[in-house]
C-alpha cells in the first residue's frame, strides 16, 4: 500500500481479510457541518443518502464499481479484540440471513448507522467504557 509508513498496514494480528476497504482516505472537497438540532430520539435512516449519484435504479450494491463509490471519506478503524471477535460473528450472521456475502465496510458503515440511530445504548457502552462520570 503505497503512502503509508512500513508496517501501517500489518496492524492485524490475526491476519483476517482486511483489504483496500480499511484504508484511510480523504478527499479535500470534504467538509464536515454539526447536527443543528435533535428533536427526536430516533434520527431517520440514511439509505436514502446513500442513493448512487448516478440516479440508477439499481440498489447501492450493484450500480458502485468499488466499494469507495459514494463514500467520500473513509476512515481506519482500531478496534479491541472483543469489537473485532464481534464484528465476526456479527457478520456471519448478517450474511447467513441474507444469504450473500457483505463487505466488511458495508457491515461497519451499516452498524454504524444503527448505532447512531440507537442513542440510549450507544451511551451505557459509553458510560461503562467511563464516559459521564
Amino acid at each position: 500500500m503505497a503512502g503509508f509508513k512500513s508496517g501501517a498496514s500489518d496492524d492485524d494480528p490475526l491476519g483476517s481479510d482486511e483489504s483496500d476497504e480499511d484504508m484511510v482516505t480523504e478527499r479535500s472537497d470534504i467538509t464536515e457541518t454539526p447536527a443543528t438540532s435533535v428533536e427526536t430520539n430516533k434520527p431517520e435512516r440514511r439509505s436514502a443518502e446513500l442513493s448512487t449519484p448516478s440516479g440508477s435504479e439499481l440498489p447501492w450494491i450493484f450500480d458502485r464499481s468499488s466499494i469507495t463509490d459514494g463514500r467520500e471519506k473513509t476512515v481506519q478503524f482500531h478496534l479491541q479484540q472483543s469489537t473485532l471477535d464481534s464484528q465476526r460473528q456479527t457478520r456471519s450472521d448478517v450474511e447467513s440471513e441474507l444469504g450473500e456475502t457483505v463487505k466488511k465496510a458495508d457491515l461497519r458503515e451499516a452498524a454504524i448507522i444503527v448505532g447512531l440511530e440507537q442513542v440510549d445504548d450507544l451511551t451505557e457502552i459509553l458510560e461503562e467504557w467511563g464516559y459521564g462520570r
